[in-house]
């Protein structure tokens, strides 16, 4: 996945309440996930999110494990 469509994807979350709920942070999930690697650009963009407390706490689960785990391996 591009970068860039990650960030789209984030920003049109963002833009009706200004947190990302869990089923928004699903779907963000699986466009991370679609070719099965968390590359580092996604990685930082998604640190970057996770940082600014841009996620309601069920959103904030699901993707910072997301990071974790990429980071694992």
């Amino acid at each position: 996945m591009s970068t860039r469509s990650l960030q789209d994807a984030i920003k049109e979350c963002l833009s009706d309440d200004g947190k990302i709920s869990k089923y928004e942070a699903r779907v963000i999930r699986e466009l991370i996930m679609s070719d099965g690697v968390v590359s580092e650009e996604e990685k930082r963009v998604l640190e970057a999110a996770l940082n600014d407390n841009q996620f309601d706490e069920q959103g904030f689960e699901l993707l910072s494990g997301v990071l974790l785990r990429s980071n694992l391996k």
